[in-house]
């Protein structure tokens, strides 16, 4: 009787942008972005340095 006269609009739900869900604005998502890319930057290129730069098994294999 209830789920008769409430009628789901799911479009709704999914058309909210990240802004209009979450309490942060623009700038601070984007500032997470810059921030969270910045960081993984950084570990991939200990890995890589790591890794890979020191291993010649890797190096041959891929012809780098």
């Amino acid at each position: 009787m209830i789920l008769e006269t409430v009628k789901f609009q799911p479009d709704t739900l999914l058309s909210m942008c990240a802004v209009c869900v979450s309490d942060r604005s623009g700038a601070q998502i984007a500032l997470i972005i810059i921030v969270s890319s910045f960081i993984f930057l950084g570990l991939a290129n200990w890995a890589y340095k790591k890794y890979i730069k020191n291993n010649p098994k890797f190096l041959k294999k891929f012809k780098l």
